[in-house]
């Protein structure tokens, strides 16, 4: 039976606000460790990373590349039969949006990330 609809919100709000968001390597990596599938993939316009190590690593070098970035949620996201969409923004808290894009989440049936894929759809200034 696929996750719960709340299941999956849930997953996506961590996975964008405790994952993509924390800057902490520790705290990343353990939440990596409790929310996504050991084979778990992530794909971005940047690439494809397979792995918890990986998924830490694509997180780890878009905060280096935006360092005084942050992600919010654009609004509470969908699910619907273990896949979920969650829109987003990232830039510089207190600013205009300078990115915002799609996260589509695809969960196991016992509650994990097995893939992520990440739509950015406009760059601004």
């Amino acid at each position: 039976m696929p996750a719960d609809a709340k299941v999956v919100k849930e997953l996506m709000k961590q996975n964008l606000l405790g994952v993509f968001s924390e800057r902490d390597a520790v705290k990343r990596r353990s939440l990596i460790a409790k929310i996504w599938d050991t084979k778990g993939i992530f794909i971005d316009p940047e690439g494809r990373y397979v792995g918890h190590t990986a998924i830490s690593d694509a997180a780890e070098q878009l905060q280096h590349r935006f360092p005084d970035f942050a992600f919010s949620e654009l609004a509470d996201g969908d699910a619907n039969s273990g896949v979920g969409r969650l829109p987003w923004s990232f830039g510089p808290p207190g600013e205009a949006r300078k990115i915002t894009g799609i996260d589509v989440l695809v969960a196991s049936d016992d509650g994990r990330i097995t893939a992520l894929y990440t739509f950015a759809d406009a760059i601004k200034g």
